[in-house]
């Protein structure tokens, strides 16, 4: 089986996760899809058994080149994109695009149940894959209560109306990313030093707005600190229901956030194990990567 994976850009979290690990275990190749000259990109689909799709909305004669060049179309996506991230969260194009897309493909794998739902709409067929990660090595915790949380300076607004939540609860804050709020520790975000960043934190935080783009979340961070060994409190938001049964508390008003972050003090760290476990059972790239190749042979 020749694998020909589409993305728009290699260092985009979502294509490392889900397909950049996967390449050398797939055989496959990869490419990014330029913003021109993409003619010579929908060639190269013809030369390939199957063509993976990754998140991209194309325009309506793009997608058609594409389509009539793959003989096997699969698209995969990790987002509600059928919708804009920020409000107005409705769009007419964003719509149009992402059901002509998920309609025309022959498979659709969607990172959970909640986006599954949407692809179905127009879909002939639809498996949901999770997005994997990987067990992090234990480190030794930060002498200071910390709770941590990892993301880009475009979902800090998701981050910021329970800054204050963690500091009452008596937790200083770290971010891992490329900007942070005022007071908080920021940590530049690496790949190759984030497993360690994380698992020397006490508890992580998962907040997330209850809006349509939101509860097409995949949970990602969620998992990061299960597998990071430790304690994480999450909005009730879409998928975080779901994995809350790895040991994290829901919580949704600053209050809840501070009341839930003064337990797991209390508790001492308990939960972590039970996060790990978690992972390592349904999570864990290595089966995943099995599934992919079933899926796609």
């Amino acid at each position: 089986m020749r694998l020909l994976v589409l993305t728009h850009r290699f260092e985009d979290p979502s294509f490392r996760v889900r397909w950049g690990r996967f390449l050398g275990t797939l055989s496959a190749e990869a490419r990014e899809i330029p913003d021109r000259g993409r003619a010579a990109v929908f060639r190269l689909a013809r030369e390939a058994e199957t063509v993976v799709l990754h998140r991209r909305l194309l325009t309506g004669l793009d997608f058609a080149r594409l389509r009539r060049a793959a003989r096997r179309l699969v698209y995969d996506f990790d987002d509600a994109l059928c919708y804009r991230p920020a409000p107005p969260h409705r769009s007419l194009l964003r719509g149009r695009r992402f059901f002509r897309t998920v309609a025309r493909a022959d498979l659709v794998l969607a990172g959970n149940r909640n986006l599954a739902g949407l692809a179905r709409l127009r879909a002939r067929r639809v498996l949901v894959v999770p997005t994997t990660v990987d067990v992090s090595p234990e480190a030794p915790l930060l002498p200071e209560p910390t709770a941590v949380w990892i993301g880009q300076r475009a979902t800090l607004p998701y981050l910021e109306p329970f800054v204050e939540a963690v500091r009452d609860a008596g937790y200083r804050l770290r971010v891992i990313a490329d900007a942070a709020p005022d007071g908080a520790d920021l940590v530049p975000w690496s790949l190759e030093t984030e497993a360690a960043r994380l698992a020397e934190c006490h508890v992580g935080l998962a907040p997330l707005p209850s809006d349509p783009f939101a509860r097409g979340k995949c949970g990602f961070k969620l998992l990061q600190y299960y597998a990071a060994g430790i304690a994480a409190v999450a909005s009730p938001v879409g998928v975080h229901r779901t994995l809350a049964e790895g040991g994290a508390l829901l919580a949704r008003t600053p209050a809840e956030w501070t009341a839930a972050l003064r337990r797991l003090r209390e508790e001492g760290g308990a939960r972590g194990p039970k996060g790990r476990a978690f992972v390592e059972r349904r999570y864990a790239a290595p089966a995943l990567a099995e599934r992919l190749r079933r899926i796609l042979a």
